[in-house]
Order: C-alpha cells, then sequence, then structure tokens
C-alpha cells in the first residue's frame, strides 16, 4: 500500500452535474425498470423459482396465491455506499484492540475507511521513537485491504517536531475529496491546539463554496470542537475554536459531523444535523458498556440519498445510531448522580486486631424511579469468615433511603493490614416503567485504627513551648519505617518524634519534639494531611485536591522556616498557617497552626476528621544523605495515603 497516497481519491477531480446525470441515464437504461413482485413485467410460468439478477433489476417469477418474499424495494440505489469510521487508537491504548477492527473491516468489505485521528501515542518530540511509532501504525495499514483516510489528533500532532513528521509522510493536515457526489473535509482540530487556524478556515470557506452543490458534506476532525465550543460559551469564556465560524460556513447546507478524543460515544442533534463523538478503537477506556457510551467500535456508516444512516458494530454486537444520545446520557448521568450508597467507616481501637463489627449500608434515591441495589463485599479473608445477612439488597422508592445492617465476624482477630482491600461491589438499577437504567459501584470500606482529635476550649500559642500540650501521644517508636540513608540511622536517640494533634475553634494544631543528636541543615520534620471526605479518600488514595505537606526546618528560626506544598489540583493553603520551632538539648521542638477552613472548604462546618502522617528528615552531617523516618504510611507516602493515620473529630 502507498501510503504517500492516501489522499487521492477524487480529491482534486471536479464534478459535473451534467455528466453524473448522463451517466446516470445510461445505466437505467441499460439496466431496465425494476421488477417487483407481482408485477406484470415480471413474465414467467407459476412454480419457477427466483432467476439471477440483471442490470440493477430482481427478475422475479409471477405465481399464483402468495409468493415467499416481501413486496419491499430493493436496496441498490446506484448512489449508495458504505464506509467504515474507526476512531482513537491511542491515549492509553490497549495493545491487539485497532488490529481487531482492522480485520472487521476487511470482512465488512467497505468502500473505504476514515480515521478521527490519534493513531500514535506520539507527545514527543524524539524522532526515532516517532518514526518508530507511524511505521508500527503503517504495518496496521498494511493489513487494511482498502483504501485508508488519515485525519490528525492530539497525540499524532503535539508539537512542532510530530507535525513535520507528518507533513512528510502524509502531506496535508486537512484535505478534502469527493465521491459518489458527497463531499469529504477532513480537519485539523489541532491547529494550533484545540482549534481551527484563520488559515485552515479561509481554507474550509473556498473549499466548501467550490462543492456548494454536494448532496452531501461529511466532516472529519479529532477533538469535537462543537461541544467545547459550547461549553466555553455557557461558561462566559471567549471561544478560541473558530467552531462558530465553521457553523456559520455549513449554513443550512446538509452536512454530519464525526469526531473522536473523548473516549464516550454520543450523538449530538444540532439544527435538525447529527454530530457524532466516537468511543475508542482500542484508546484508554473503562468499557463499561453502552449505557456510559464506552466500547470498542467500528462505525458503519451506509450514504443514502436522505443522509448518511449509521450503525455501530461493537465486538460483541452491532447498536444503532443513536445507541447513546444527548437525552439518554444527561438521564443516565442523572441516575448516577443521584443515586448516592453510602458505607460507614468501622473505626478500631489503636492497639487491637479486628474480630467482629458491622457494616451500615445506606441506599438514597434521588432519582424519579424506584432503584434496586444488590451487591457483595469483597476483599475480606475468607477463612472464618460469617456475613449476616449472606444476601446484600436494597430497595428505595423516590426520596426514600433505606439501610441494612451487615454482620461481620471472624473466627479470631484479624490484622488492618488484611482488611485494606475491602469493599462494597454494588449493582444499582431502575425499576417500574420506562427503560431500565443499570449501573456498577464499587465503594471502598474503611475498617481501620480511629485516632480521636481533641479539642481545645483555649487558644493556643504558636512559639514552640510545649508546656500546654498535656501529653504527646504519638510517636515513631523503636522500629519505624525508614527510608533513603536508612544505614545511617541509628535509633529513635538518633532520630524520632513524639508528637500530637489537636483542634480549638479556628484551627487545626500540631506539635512536635525530636530527638536528633545533632540538628544541621536538612533536618526538617513534614506533616502531610490529606483533607478530603472519608469517602473520597478511601476510593482514591493517591493524594490529589486538598492535600498538603508543611515542612518546619528548625535550623533557618524565622518565618522561613515553614514551607507549604499543594499537591496536583491543591488550591494554595488558606491563610495565615503559622508554625515555629525551638532546639533543644536533645534535637528541636515544633509548632504548626493551619485554619481550619482547610477541612471546612470541602467537608463543612460539620467536618469528620483527615488522615495524615508525620516525617522525620535527617541528616548527621550537612550535604550528607537524608534519613527519612515515618510515622504511618507506605514507602509510597509522597504519592497516596495508605496506611497514614485515620484522625476523626
Amino acid at each position: 500500500m502507498n501510503h504517500q497516497n492516501q489522499f487521492s481519491i477524487d480529491s482534486n477531480r471536479p464534478r459535473s452535474t451534467r455528466r453524473s446525470i448522463i451517466a446516470a441515464l445510461f445505466t437505467l437504461l441499460l439496466a431496465g425498470p425494476p421488477v417487483w413482485a407481482h408485477s406484470p413485467d415480471a413474465e414467467t410460468k407459476p412454480g419457477v423459482h427466483p432467476t439471477e439478477a440483471k442490470g440493477h433489476a430482481i427478475i422475479l417469477p409471477k405465481l399464483v396465491g402468495p409468493s415467499p418474499w416481501y413486496d419491499a424495494h430493493v436496496l441498490n440505489d446506484p448512489d449508495r455506499f458504505h464506509i467504515a469510521i474507526m476512531t482513537d487508537r491511542t491515549g492509553g491504548h490497549r495493545p491487539g484492540i485497532w488490529m481487531q477492527g482492522v480485520r472487521a473491516v476487511n470482512l465488512l468489505r467497505p468502500e473505504f475507511v476514515v480515521s478521527v485521528g490519534d493513531l500514535i501515542e506520539g507527545y514527543t518530540e524524539d524522532r526515532n521513537r516517532l518514526e518508530a511509532e507511524w511505521k508500527e501504525f503503517l504495518g496496521f495499514i498494511d493489513q487494511m485491504e482498502m483504501k485508508f483516510f488519515f485525519v490528525a489528533g492530539n497525540h499524532d500532532v503535539s508539537n512542532p517536531a510530530m507535525h513535520d513528521l507528518w507533513r512528510e509522510h502524509f502531506g496535508p493536515e486537512w484535505y478534502s475529496f469527493d465521491y459518489k457526489d458527497v463531499h469529504f473535509v477532513c480537519l485539523s482540530s489541532e491547529d494550533p491546539k484545540a482549534q481551527l487556524s484563520e488559515k485552515q478556515l479561509a481554507w474550509i470557506r473556498e473549499d466548501l463554496k467550490k462543492h456548494e452543490d454536494a448532496r452531501w458534506t461529511l466532516l472529519f476532525l479529532h477533538k469535537p470542537l462543537w461541544a467545547m465550543s459550547e461549553r466555553e460559551k455557557a461558561a462566559g469564556n471567549p471561544d478560541n475554536t473558530g467552531w462558530n465560524e465553521l457553523q456559520e460556513m455549513l449554513g443550512s447546507r446538509p452536512h454530519t459531523c464525526f469526531a473522536g478524543h473523548v473516549h464516550h460515544y454520543v450523538q449530538y442533534d444540532r439544527n435538525g444535523r447529527k454530530y457524532y463523538h466516537l468511543a475508542t478503537t482500542g484508546g484508554g477506556s473503562r468499557l463499561r458498556g453502552k449505557s456510559y457510551g464506552e466500547f470498542d467500535h467500528v462505525m458503519w456508516l451506509t450514504m443514502e440519498k436522505d443522509g448518511p444512516h449509521v450503525a455501530n458494530l461493537t465486538l460483541d454486537g452491532v447498536l444503532p445510531g443513536n445507541v447513546v444520545t444527548e437525552e439518554s446520557i444527561k438521564r443516565f448521568r442523572d441516575f448516577l448522580a443521584k443515586t448516592v450508597i453510602e458505607v460507614a467507616p468501622i473505626w478500631v481501637e489503636p492497639q487491637a486486631g479486628f474480630s467482629q463489627g458491622q457494616i451500615n449500608l445506606r441506599l438514597t434515591n434521588h432519582f424519579d424511579v424506584p432503584i434496586e441495589l444488590t451487591g457483595q463485599i469483597d476483599g475480606l479473608p475468607l477463612r472464618g469468615l460469617t456475613l449476616a445477612p449472606e444476601k446484600l439488597s436494597l430497595a428505595a422508592k423516590p426520596g426514600e433511603t433505606a439501610e441494612l445492617a451487615l454482620g461481620l465476624k471472624f473466627s479470631e482477630p484479624i490484622g488492618l493490614d488484611h482488611l485494606t482491600q475491602t469493599l462494597l461491589t454494588a449493582t444499582a438499577r431502575t425499576t417500574g416503567d420506562g427503560p431500565t437504567l443499570t449501573a456498577e459501584w464499587t465503594v471502598p470500606i474503611t475498617i481501620d485504627r480511629k485516632y480521636d482529635l481533641p479539642e481545645r476550649s483555649k487558644p493556643a500559642l504558636v512559639n514552640a513551648l510545649l508546656d500546654d500540650w498535656e501529653k504527646l501521644r504519638f510517636s515513631t517508636g523503636a522500629s519505624p519505617r525508614v527510608l533513603g540513608a536508612t544505614e545511617s540511622w541509628q535509633g529513635p536517640d538518633d532520630a524520632s518524634i513524639e508528637f500530637d494533634l489537636a483542634f480549638d475553634q479556628d484551627r487545626l494544631l500540631f506539635a512536635g519534639h525530636i530527638h536528633d543528636d545533632a540538628v544541621v541543615a536538612g533536618d526538617a520534620v513534614e506533616v502531610w494531611i490529606d483533607g478530603r471526605p472519608l469517602a473520597a479518600r478511601a476510593k482514591e488514595s493517591r493524594l490529589s485536591d486538598n492535600a498538603y505537606t508543611f515542612r518546619i526546618d528548625p535550623t533557618t528560626g524565622d518565618d522561613s522556616a515553614l514551607t507549604i506544598t499543594p499537591h496536583r489540583h491543591t488550591p494554595p493553603a488558606p491563610a495565615p498557617c503559622e508554625a515555629s520551632s525551638k532546639k533543644t538539648a536533645d534535637g528541636y521542638d515544633v509548632e504548626l497552626s493551619v485554619p481550619l477552613s482547610l477541612l471546612q472548604r470541602v467537608q463543612g462546618s460539620n467536618w469528620e476528621g483527615f488522615q495524615a502522617t508525620v516525617v522525620v528528615h535527617d541528616v548527621d552531617e550537612q550535604g550528607q544523605p537524608t534519613a527519612r523516618i515515618l510515622w504511618r504510611g507506605t514507602q509510597d507516602y509522597g504519592r497516596q495515603n495508605t496506611n497514614y493515620g485515620q484522625f476523626v473529630r
């Protein structure tokens, strides 16, 4: 297959309406009039079997009595044709899926195939790597038995080097061609990013003008710019996509748009025209099914006189073009948002194992039809386990809440580290009138030690004088987890911490006494706080919004002693945050205060608690490697809250 000539099909050949009419008349003269069942033109003897098709007509026998066929049109219009559309291969690609799509279209035999971009992973300026990725992809296309049209996605042309390589291999990033009086327009939504440039818009304007007599116009681009444009407008932001200009150019001409990028399928209706963003042909997807619009597919397009008719060919069946519409996905998302499944945490005393408890489940139905919930508890050690009741089932009418207490008992105590993966795996479905909506939920069940967070009635001074703390309840102990320069840590007298946490009317308070035989530059204590609600922390252990690191340096003795690091998607910490440090005979003392608004802005005034750990950084000699002594957490404590302490108000 010559990849350099992918754009050649009728791309520059002028159409002649007169020539098309003459050709159509000539075809009709050769074929003769179509003949249908019981037509007087089908002059054959009774009992003769149907004969072969001649031209565009089926010659049927004349039968006495009923006939074994339905008297409807034969779909043999000479202007009808079939193409396939393949969507995102990359963006977290799953190997092998794209080739399944290639094998599928080879079986289906469309006239040709059009893509909507994201063909390689890209996002690099390494030419050797890019060449290797394109070589791999073109190897897939070599297995395709019909012409394939390339469209550029963000994974294909995300930087100047990739744009240059595209033009070397494939020529223009936008182009058009014609087939059977249908005008195909392949655009670049990456011009430069989620945008149609003025240069491209000028080309589109001229191209559409030249082909204004096309019976239909099909537009292909990677990003669904119409949806992005509408979001910007709704948010009151300027729209730089260029979509509004394109929409004006299209005007009332018959057209349909196809895009990819979002990895889930939706059919849109805009001014009587259908727009589609397709799901995946191997790109990253949770593949939760048609209600979510998440499936691997190839779109099959049949061009008719009244426009394109589409069907979605998945690995396990054929889905209609309106498998997910704006209305249906809006209702489905409403169902997801208004079905609330909650599991109360199970708190265990800090020094105890777990032998029995009660899992309290709650289903709240804010939707407009009844909802049933079934499920099971996964991730529990099965040896010696008893659950009562064994069947987990709840039902709630609109506006109602249903609760279930599930007894949990082991024949002997279980360590909490064996219970960290406990999950409720549930299926919720609507009942009653209308289409059934079904969705799956995975809800983590928190079974963990609870550390009480006391409230102080009197404001505390942040001065590193710890005489107003009755007791520092927590410590790293004799055998903590040590990371980094582990060989330099010689035991608790070398570096360890005793600390406590509390709160007053306005602030979250921390105090610590650090044992350190030599306080030098590089020594520090860090307090890591994940302030998200418990459900969010349990569902996603990766530190994200509202997670902070507060680092106190005991060697500066001024305001620069405190460094605050927000984690990904986290706003700056609320002001004022205060810290102080003071050297002691065996190390140093620290105090920290943080406004309670850090918790209140995501949990509300009735905040419940947070997860936290404390890390001591110890350097024996200035410039030497650092040992990090952890109170709680894992080796990956800097990225996730696993095994952090649960502090509960």
